[in-house]
């Protein structure tokens, strides 16, 4: 949105055949003014509501905050929060809003004074906020703050959920056997891991080197009918394939075909550049076959992969191939000046 007088205008015709506007409408033109870079004018917006006839409320109070919070003008967002959280009688999710806004720019400390404020005025905080407080230690990489506030959180006999176990979960992903007990707590308690718990578990072992392990927990998913989603096989693949082990690999590839999981580009980009390790013939032929598939699936490949495929295939003596690639080369606009069909 860049024609903002003919916004305007549609909004006044709106109000003229009595078709709103309504908050909604205003969220959406909000948004948009900040995504634009100016946060000035978004609240304008939204102080201007009521002359347009649409009354400011709660909800598009929080909304002008979420707005400016997630675009993180935070400063700007608890300026306004504080002008006027007592004519709009700030809520929980209110006060939720800031505090994850000073979390998203790692003023963690900021997010705590909120929280304090919070109580103080009455207001209960929930899970959701223990949640995001959390998540706000790990993205500052506070993690030992985090595990602090974990604990206060079971002191305090507080809720805790799947989403709490799986932020522990990552906040411990750099100590993969932490991250185990965290996951073995979490199953103990009854709550069932979902897929960002698993890939981050996952992930843990196979950067250690436990591709055995790492392999249980993906069979592990599938019994718990948690499906493997494509970060899942794209982690395995990734690993089996550094570690030498490109069958493996593959396999798993070829399960991704024949299921409900689709490869992304990727997966693709992955299993193309393993193809050149080995050196084999064999195995460049194999990523002749996947860019052509890349590209039958709506994928358009790097002119790079395009390139060192080719080069590959003519270097291994595999020069038909290579023209059947270099004729697809040319039909996605990716074809070098130097080669001619």
């Amino acid at each position: 949105m860049r024609d903002y007088k003919t916004v305007w205008t549609m909004v006044a015709r709106m109000r003229a055949r009595r078709l709103g506007p309504n908050p909604r409408t205003f969220a959406i033109i909000t948004e948009r003014y900040v995504s634009a870079g100016k946060a000035d004018r978004a609240i304008k917006v939204f102080l201007s509501m009521h002359e347009h006839g649409c009354h400011q409320d709660l909800n598009s109070f929080n909304t002008i905050l979420d707005v400016l919070c997630k675009s993180r003008r935070v400063e700007m967002a608890y300026k306004l929060f504080k002008v006027f959280r007592g004519r709009f009688k700030a809520d929980s999710v209110s006060y939720n809003i800031i505090a994850n806004g000073w979390c998203l720019i790692k003023r963690t400390p900021k997010a705590l004074e909120v929280l304090k404020e919070m109580v103080e005025r009455g207001l209960n905080p929930s899970l959701a906020t223990y949640n995001l407080m959390l998540k706000g230690y790990f993205r500052a990489g506070q993690i030992n703050e985090a595990w602090e506030f974990f604990l206060q959180m079971k002191k305090r006999k507080c809720d805790i959920d799947v989403v709490t176990y799986t932020t522990l979960v990552l906040c411990k992903k750099d100590s993969v056997e932490n991250a185990l007990l965290a996951f073995e707590e979490m199953l103990m308690k009854g709550y069932v891991p979902n897929s960002t718990t698993y890939n981050v578990i996952i992930r843990g072992l196979c950067h250690a080197g436990d591709m055995e392990r790492g392999m249980e927990f993906f069979e592990k998913m599938e019994a718990d009918e948690c499906e493997p989603n494509v970060q899942t096989y794209n982690v395995m693949i990734r690993y089996f394939c550094d570690s030498g082990e490109i069958e493996k690999g593959l396999s798993l590839f070829e399960k991704m075909g024949n299921g409900t999981c689709l490869p992304n580009l990727d997966t693709y980009n992955i299993l193309i550049s393993s193809m050149f390790v080995r050196k084999k013939s064999d195995d460049l032929l194999v990523a002749g076959k996947l860019l052509i598939e890349m590209v039958d699936r709506g994928f358009l490949p790097r002119k790079f992969t395009f390139n060192r495929v080719l080069n590959g295939l003519l270097l291994t003596g595999n020069q038909d191939f290579a023209k059947e690639i270099l004729r697809l080369q040319s039909k996605c606009g990716r074809l070098p000046r130097q080669f001619k069909l």
